[in-house]
């Protein structure tokens, strides 16, 4: 490969190119006037000539309006410099915290610094970005960032990242980077026109389209469409050059061809198979910026080819190859976790796991917040024990941002983990995850009172996805939850909330429920067909209200809270069936449900509140003790969720004895 000749190159078109953005802005400012110059010949076509600066207007107000809003972009690049760009696409600083992966990276980072003579600039890690991609913003040394994503991170060896950050630093080394910072804000100023009626052009979440807004936007996207090209197009080229230049530099600073060309072929293959997209939105803003742009190479792209790259950098068009996870252990915290030695049962086993067991099983009746403790002096100990695996537990959830991550906790927290098929179909929606396995460790070490806390949590990040990702989460928890070829009560509920949380609905069925008015301030107000909502809805609960339902039928203790709900509510009127009548003849079928569900949460928010307050205290009088299990409690906060009602203060001291 003849590295210098390429340098050479590169520098004197790259000039040339610059050199053509003020031709194109002209040319810009000439298509418009040749534009409303028509329009003026067709609005007034008896007049003779036109009116006067007329062309000196239109020039004037095109410079104007491309200038200025180039100069707006160029303040907001100046500000905050790269750290600012890497915090716009969700970047997280990566710090050495005894992560082996992270820990890899800086070592990289400094290492390229040290053969390229280049300052070391701050890293950062694009959590939510499973493609292999990295770039470098910034303006000098003193601001500069290097982003690299979670799928390079997970899925390059050390010689692959090497040739990956060395290309970075090829940008950094030939300063191309306030180059590239000034060329976005003057391309963005050549497309502002453009892309204001593209956005005006663009539908909603749910694939929606404004005629009006449409209408208004094809006009604006026509008459900035010259802009946007031209823009596009001196863009392209000017990073296309920039990238092959990269690309030498990384050879001479790394001393092989191999990382950095099998970093190119692994691209190759998810553009192939995956697409090798970046998720943000903003993604295509920054595409000159990436070391690979998302999706497939064209005229208007402002990488080469990558069949092109490889070329150059092999010296032949080598086939792509898969990138598959590396299976790279983390270093172990010097305060990581051991169960003291009197958690050993008596056959080598601990019995901690059993407590963590129980934890995991939430449709399992439970009384107390710990296991019962053994005829010895144990007890503080496993507490203990409980709580510090508790604590790593979460700590490492919460440390899990990635999209995918994110949907396999969810689905964790909400399946039967003592369900061997739900496992296993978890373990393969798993299949490629780094960390899968240590997900569903971490979800068995949460404490019971964790659970619906931590759904809430999760499922709350991930309702900010589009409405598709959303949808398909709750598709992959109804397939988790029948794994076993049943629906059990538990496993609607809990279905029935995550779909309420992502703002899925059924088809057919309201975007959202308005709440009605007129119904009172009490429950003993409510109208006959609400009473029945109720009802079903109770009689639903009293599957699982104060115990699981069992094969031989409803328990006792489970007869008695719904016909103590029948007494206080006087619901069983409203079914025409005697206080306390047998389930049987309450339809609590999933459409009677679902039919239900939407009646009570057209409740007042005046009654919502009341109706979970009555459930929670009959809950706690048909307890053992008066104390609820965590099942029982993890039931009636989700049916706060599912109402969009507070907790009641008792149900609240539950979560946080």
């Amino acid at each position: 490969m003849r590295f210098r000749q390429f340098q050479l190159q590169a520098h004197s078109r790259t000039t040339w190119l610059l050199a053509c953005f003020f031709v194109l802005l002209l040319a810009l400012a000439g298509f418009v006037n040749l534009v409303l110059a028509l329009g003026w010949r067709l609005l007034a076509p008896f007049t003779h000539g036109f009116p006067a600066l007329f062309f000196e207007t239109n020039t004037a107000l095109v410079m104007l309006f491309v200038i200025g809003g180039a100069l707006v972009e160029l303040d907001r690049l100046r500000s905050g410099g790269g750290v600012r760009v890497a915090r716009w696409l969700g970047g997280v600083e990566v710090s050495d915290n005894g992560d082996a992966l992270h820990r890899r990276l800086l070592n990289v980072v400094d290492e390229m610094a040290i053969a390229s003579g280049q300052p070391v600039p701050r890293v950062f890690m694009l959590p939510r970005e499973d493609a292999i991609n990295a770039f470098v913003a910034g303006w000098g040394a003193q601001d500069l960032a290097l982003c690299v994503t979670r799928g390079a991170l997970e899925r390059l060896n050390r010689a692959e990242l090497q040739g990956l950050v060395a290309h970075e630093f090829g940008h950094i080394e030939k300063d191309d980077l306030p180059l590239t910072m000034r060329l976005l804000a003057l391309v963005w100023g050549l497309s502002l026109v453009h892309g204001y009626g593209r956005d005006l052009m663009a539908s909603d979440d749910n694939g929606r389209v404004n005629p009006l807004s449409w209408l208004l936007g094809l006009v604006f996207a026509a008459i900035g469409w010259v802009g946007w090209l031209a823009g596009r197009m001196l863009q392209a080229a000017v990073s296309r050059e920039r990238e092959h230049l990269a690309d030498a530099c990384a050879i001479q600073y790394t001393r092989t061809r191999d990382g950095l060309g099998n970093v190119l072929r692994k691209i190759w293959h998810d553009q192939q198979v995956l697409a090798g997209r970046m998720r943000h939105p903003a993604s295509d803003m920054i595409a000159s910026l990436l070391l690979q742009e998302s999706g497939h190479a064209n005229w208007l792209a402002s990488h080469p080819p990558i069949q092109s790259r490889i070329l150059r950098v092999c010296g032949s068009v080598l086939p792509p190859i898969p990138a598959p996870l590396l299976r790279l252990e983390a270093v172990e915290s010097r305060h990581a976790f051991v169960p003291p030695a009197p958690l050993l049962a008596a056959d080598g086993t601990q019995a901690a796991g059993t407590a963590r067991a129980s934890a995991s099983r939430p449709d399992r009746a439970t009384s107390a917040s710990f296991p019962v403790p053994a005829q010895d002096n144990s007890t503080r100990q496993e507490r203990q024990a409980m709580l510090e695996a508790d604590r790593e537990a979460l700590q490492r959830l919460q440390g899990r941002v990635g999209p995918t991550e994110e949907r396999l906790i969810v689905l964790a927290l909400m399946m039967d983990a003592e369900n061997p098929r739900e496992v296993k179909l978890w373990r393969k929606l798993g299949e490629g995850v780094l960390h899968a396995e240590q997900i569903l460790e971490d979800v068995s070490r949460l404490l019971p009172t964790r659970r619906v806390a931590e759904f809430e949590r999760f499922a709350a990040r991930i309702a900010q996805a589009p409405m598709p990702q959303r949808r398909a989460l709750v598709e992959q928890a109804r397939d988790l939850l029948r794994a076993d070829g049943r629906v059990s009560p538990r496993d609607r509920l809990w279905w029935l909330a995550l779909r309420h949380r992502m703002g899925v609905q059924q088809r057919g069925g309201q975007a959202f429920m308005r709440p009605v008015t007129g119904q009172g301030q009490d429950l003993d107000s409510l109208a006959p067909s609400d009473l029945h909502h109720v009802r079903t809805m109770s009689a639903y609960l009293a599957r699982l209200i104060p115990s699981a339902q069992t094969d031989s039928g409803l328990p006792a203790a489970n007869r008695a809270w719904l016909e103590a709900i029948d007494r206080r509510l006087h619901t069983a009127a409203s079914t025409g069936q005697p206080a306390g009548a047998a389930m049987g003849t309450i339809s609590t079928d999933a459409d009677a449900l679902a039919h239900s569900l939407a009646g009570l949460q057209e409740l007042s928010w005046v009654l919502r509140p009341q109706l979970i307050k009555a459930w929670v205290e009959e809950a706690m009088n048909h307890s053992p003790q008066g104390l609820m299990s965590h099942e029982t409690a993890d039931v009636l906060r989700l049916m706060a969720g599912l109402l969009d009602a507070p907790m009641p203060p008792m149900l609240d001291a539950h979560y946080k004895a």
